[in-house]
């Protein structure tokens, strides 16, 4: 019993001398303010093509001087025109219809392992955060759908009124045929929690 309350004693003295020690990283995130459109920079990391399907990883880097935090689904506008292979002229804003996933659902990867809840993500300085985007590049099904082809994808956080401009990997487009889901923003580059290798989706040059 003397030993039950000697590390009873010293707990209780580190929980009330170090409190942010035991803080989860979710629980941390809750506290901090919330990511401007200022503040991050988002890139189109890599895009895995396959069959009609499309998934495709973007990267959230925080490049302010400050930390802040994200939680939920990025909302996602496009500029372009109707009809892949249609002549790239006068891009204008698109209707596409867009949904949410956990991902990890058959052909739509990366995302959360079924039964966990979205987290608050704490982006450090210079820390990363990412989602996957789903959807096809290929009309299938009998009820016909429109295609769209973009260069310019416009995406607004979490609760901001203010979108940032993603552009496509080089050589390339952004090419929807009917909706796509968006994933939750989850912490670390890979979309995916728990995280995952790189290379598990993009081989060793992921």
């Amino acid at each position: 019993m003397r030993r039950a309350s000697a590390f009873f004693t010293i707990f209780a003295f580190f929980v009330v001398a170090f409190p942010s020690a035991i803080i989860s990283p979710s629980a941390a995130a809750a506290v901090v303010p919330a990511c401007a459109a200022s503040s991050v920079r988002i890139t189109d990391y890599n895009t895995l093509v396959g069959a009609g399907n499309v998934n495709d990883l973007f990267w959230i880097r925080n490049v302010s001087s400050q930390d802040c935090s994200l939680r939920g689904y990025v909302r996602v506008a496009y500029v372009g025109v109707y009809g892949v292979g249609t002549p790239y002229k006068d891009p204008r804003r698109l209707t596409v219809s867009e949904g949410h996933s956990y991902g990890r659902d058959g052909n739509d990867i990366g995302g959360l392992k079924k039964g966990l809840p979205i987290p608050s993500v704490l982006l450090k300085v210079n820390g990363l955060a990412s989602f996957w985007l789903y959807g096809t590049d290929e009309p299938v099904g009998r009820t016909p759908v429109r295609c769209i082809d973009s260069h310019k994808m416009l995406v607004w956080l979490p609760g901001s009124s203010i979108s940032i401009v993603v552009r496509p990997l080089r050589a390339n487009g952004f090419y929807w045929c009917g909706g796509f889901a968006a994933h939750p923003i989850l912490p670390g580059e890979s979309g995916s929690d728990p995280p995952m290798p790189l290379s598990y989706y993009f081989g060793t040059s992921g």
